[in-house]
């Protein structure tokens, strides 16, 4: 694959493309990733968010029913949703998706942000972009941080454009939350970043294999001012009030990413008419699982889009 220097320099406002020809990098790109298929037209460019230019793509059927953004989670990008993206335009569905802040091909301090509504206006941002070539209704599937997001985005009241709204493996706490404030009182001292510690999230071992050795747009790096972030919206996720809406909440039973016991009691009660999915034997990587667990992500999240 290309250098991520590259593939930006040949990135142009999304605004202005037409899914036509691109040049070798951002081809490239595609390729490697699987990010690039015959049946949609896909546009890929900048936009702007907070004085930063952001990477999107947009996926559109010939005919569709329906666009869903997408959000994807800590240290990744686009490319995590690769296997959703091909699901859901095959289904019809349109995809809008786009690397955040720090993240894959955007703009940003590596993995870092002060606060989450950094985060919160670059979907707004996002979805203002969208909007002039993808038709609702417009649903939301956030998942990991992307979860966290969207639900910052319901607790202000800030999610009416979707009608419908998936938290996949959501992030609220992840696992040794409480131990991990001590350590991060030391290592504050003296660094604002760690090395990324992985963990054996998936049970594709194909995918573990690419997603260690060949993914070079993964961040490989913890900002500890993005730890801080996290903290300061946890205490202020658990204040909110519970949001009435109808959400899907799915969660593999055996993540050790996060801290999904203490994550799906927390948002039963913040939401009360979600409908929470387990997934047993999966791990934290839902969309990038073995295929008969991430089969049944998919399915649920179908039938989800299809209830009226």
């Amino acid at each position: 694959m290309q250098h991520k220097e590259d593939i930006q320099a040949g990135m142009g406002p999304l605004a202005e493309q037409d899914g036509a020809e691109y040049p070798e990098a951002v081809r490239a790109y595609f390729e490697h990733y699987g990010l690039d298929w015959s049946g949609a037209e896909h546009r890929f460019g900048w936009f702007e968010s907070g004085g930063l230019k952001l990477a999107g793509h947009l996926y559109k059927p010939a005919v569709y029913r329906a666009a869903a953004v997408l959000v994807h989670g800590y240290l990744s990008h686009t490319a995590q949703f690769k296997h959703l993206i091909r699901y859901l335009t095959e289904r019809q569905i349109a995809v809008a998706v786009f690397d955040l802040p720090g993240h894959g091909l955007s703009g940003g301090a590596a993995a870092a942000i002060d606060s989450f509504g950094q985060y919160t206006q670059a979907v707004e941002d996002f979805l203002a972009a969208v909007r002039p070539h993808l038709a609702g209704p417009y649903a939301a599937v956030g998942f990991s941080l992307g979860g966290a997001i969207v639900m910052d985005l319901l607790a202000e009241g800030r999610a009416a454009a979707f009608e419908k709204i998936v938290l996949a493996a959501p992030l609220v706490h992840w696992s040794l939350y409480e131990q991990s404030k001590g350590t991060y009182k030391v290592y504050s001292t003296f660094t604002d970043r760690i090395s990324r510690f992985y963990q054996k999230n998936s049970s594709d071992k194909a995918y573990l294999a690419f997603n260690r050795t060949q993914d070079t747009l993964h961040c490989t790096s913890l900002s500890l001012r993005w730890v801080k972030a996290l903290f300061d919206w946890n205490q202020k996720i658990e204040q909110s009030e519970p949001c009435q809406k109808p959400i899907l909440i799915l969660q593999g039973d055996r993540d050790t990413t996060v801290d999904w016991r203490y994550n799906i009691r927390l948002l039963r009660d913040k939401f009360p008419a979600g409908q929470v999915e387990m997934i047993h034997g999966a791990r934290h990587e839902l969309f990038n699982e073995a295929i008969e667990y991430r089969r049944q992500v998919m399915g649920l999240i179908g039938d989800y889009f299809r209830q009226d």
